[in-house]
Formats: C-alpha cells, sequence, structure tokens
C-alpha cells in the first residue's frame, strides 16, 4: 500500500470507507466502498443509511476468505445487508434503503471486482489504464440540474444564492429518490445498474476486471474524486482546482450536487494506491 486518504465533505465521518487487509506476504484485500448519499433523513443510531451500508459491506468483506470469488463476496454482502434492512424495519421494496457501491482488489485472485460507481485505474509501467467511476442516470441528472440553473443564472439569479439553495438538485430529487428502482433490475435498460442494498445483485452488474503480469499498480478512488487519477497529489489538485472553477458542479464535471456551504467538497473521498511490485510509483 503506497497511500491512501479518506475525507468526508464535511465535518463528521462520512459515508466512505477504506478496508486493507494484510496478508502473509502483503495485503490480500484493498477496497474502496462508497456509501450512497442518504435521502430518507433518517437516522441509523447516530449515522445515515449510506455510512451503515458502508460499514456494513467492510465488514462483510473482512470476514470473507481472500480466495472468494466475486460473485460469492456480493452475495455474501447482499446477505448482510439484507438482515441490515431487517433490523432497522426497513421494507424489502423501500427506494431509500441504506446501499453502497464499492471497488474491491484481491491480488492472490488477480481480480479487480466492483458493483457500482468507484473509479478504478492500472498501471502498467508509465501507462495507465483507466475505468472511471460512471452510469447513465447520473450523466442525464447531473446535465438537467445543469442545464435548469445556468438557465436560471442567464435569466439573472445571483450565484451565492443558488449556491445557498440548490433549486437544481432540488429538480432531479424526485428522480434521485426513486432511481432505486433501476439498480439490480434486469429490465431497466441502459439506465440500470448494481448496488449493494440488500438485494441479489445480478452477475452483469458485478465487473470483473482480470489483471496480467504487466500490472505493478492499482488505484480505487470513490466519485468524490474526478478521476482515478495515478497518484494522491493529482487526484487532490484536480480535485481543487475544479472545486476553485466551478463550485456548482455545472461545467466540465456537471454533478447532481454542487458544493454545499461550510463543506469542503461536494461529496466524500476515498482513494487507495497499491504497488504490485518493488518499483517506486510517482508522488
Amino acid at each position: 500500500m503506497v497511500e491512501q486518504r479518506n475525507v468526508p465533505k464535511q465535518a463528521g465521518r462520512g459515508e466512505d470507507r477504506l478496508v486493507v487487509i494484510d496478508g502473509d506476504s502483503g495485503v490480500s484485500c484493498a477496497a474502496v466502498i462508497d456509501g450512497v448519499t442518504d435521502k430518507s433523513g433518517r437516522d441509523y443510531g447516530g449515522m445515515t443509511g449510506g455510512a451503515r451500508a458502508a460499514a456494513c459491506v467492510a465488514t462483510s468483506l473482512r470476514r470473507l476468505p481472500p480466495d472468494t470469488p466475486p460473485q460469492a463476496a456480493a452475495d455474501a454482502m447482499t446477505t448482510d445487508l439484507a438482515l441490515l434492512r431487517r433490523s432497522w424495519g426497513i421494507a424489502d421494496d423501500d427506494p431509500l434503503a441504506p446501499a453502497a457501491v464499492a471497488a474491491v482488489f484481491l491480488p492472490a485472485q488477480g481480480v479487480i471486482w466492483r458493483v457500482g460507481d468507484v473509479h478504478v485505474a492500472i498501471g502498467r509501467g508509465a501507462r495507465w489504464e483507466t475505468r472511471p467511476a460512471d452510469k447513465l442516470i447520473d450523466r442525464v441528472l447531473a446535465g438537467t440540474r445543469a442545464a435548469y440553473l445556468h438557465c436560471l443564472l442567464a435569466e439573472g439569479h445571483d450565484l451565492d444564492e443558488l449556491i445557498a439553495e440548490d433549486v437544481g438538485r432540488a429538480l432531479v430529487l424526485p428522480v434521485l429518490k426513486r432511481q432505486s428502482l433501476l439498480a439490480n433490475c434486469e429490465h431497466a435498460g441502459p439506465f440500470g445498474y448494481g448496488v449493494l442494498d440488500g438485494r441479489p445483485v445480478p452477475a452483469r452488474f458485478v465487473e470483473v476486471i482480470h489483471l496480467d503480469q504487466e500490472v505493478d499498480q492499482v488505484v480505487l478512488a470513490s466519485d468524490g474524486y474526478l478521476s482515478p487519477a495515478g497518484d494522491l497529489a493529482t487526484a487532490e489538485r484536480e480535485l481543487a482546482e475544479s472545486l476553485r472553477a466551478d463550485p456548482m458542479r455545472i461545467g466540465v464535471h456537471a454533478a447532481t450536487k454542487g458544493l454545499a456551504p461550510a463543506a469542503t467538497s461536494f461529496d466524500d473521498r476515498a482513494y487507495i494506491r497499491l504497488q504490485t511490485s518493488q518499483r517506486p510509483g510517482p508522488g
């Protein structure tokens, strides 16, 4: 493990988790777990639903043997999250149930697997293969929010007022609260996506990335970062420059939420870079 960071967007622990499990010959498992932003307003024992779900997934991962196949691991997490739902009296069809996404690196298996929108980058010497966090429903809603806020700015609305009261997010919030109906759904068309929320995750939403012998670095990062940059300093610099230029998140990096008052970023963020050989990495 070369470097790692986990930063909440504002005071408190946040909804992202890092898991690093040491084995006999080094790291046996590393993961970035991103709790889905809670839109229910419920209190789960002093935690949000996203934080509670991320903690549950982290606990599941720590007890699983490192040779557990990806689908079996996702199934085990699903079982634990279903128990979490029941312990808090959350209905099976509740669209605002605690949920998380995750990317998991298992060196012994030579794989990275992920469910949902977590950034992944794979280094081979000076060459990087990036697999950014992305899903269509987020792009559509981010674009809708951005277009609406640009319309209001063109009408002469004050930028600071729009930052203080994000009416663009209010516009898309009804869909954000219902979009989990498209999650883990085989019949959701291009809007379907995977998430760990206590419902079975179809195999097509458990992405497995097989690593060849040339891979010497791996980066996992939550979507609070703009990309899976090859080192932490670059990831932080990209984010800081973008936030300065576009705190509302309605420009190049449009999002479903902007930089809230008193927040340090638009989302929690977690990053980890691991090296699989003795070659020193950047940073």
